[in-house]
């Protein structure tokens, strides 16, 4: 498996993929998750929307934290192409 820089080993390039979308898309999708997974659980149990309230905030929490990562990644890339 070769992993070269234009991305034509086995596996393409992550961006090659997504488009570039991939940050947005992993937010809205945990953000969907935690509102599915409360829904499911609420009428499981037959409770109000405690359930979904919770995990709705359990997927922002979730998405913002993944965004925070890709950032620091973007930003430990920028300083390495600052040092050359």
């Amino acid at each position: 498996m070769t992993n070269d820089r234009q991305g034509r080993g086995l596996v393409p390039h992550r961006e090659s993929v997504t488009g570039g979308f991939s940050p947005s898309v992993e937010f809205i999708s945990s953000v969907i998750a935690g509102l599915l997974i409360g829904l499911v659980l609420d009428w499981w149990l037959n409770t109000g929307p405690a359930f979904t309230i919770v995990f709705i905030i359990g997927g922002f929490v979730s998405g913002f934290y993944k965004l925070w990562n890709y950032s620091a990644i973007l930003e430990e890339q920028a300083e390495e192409r600052r040092r050359g």
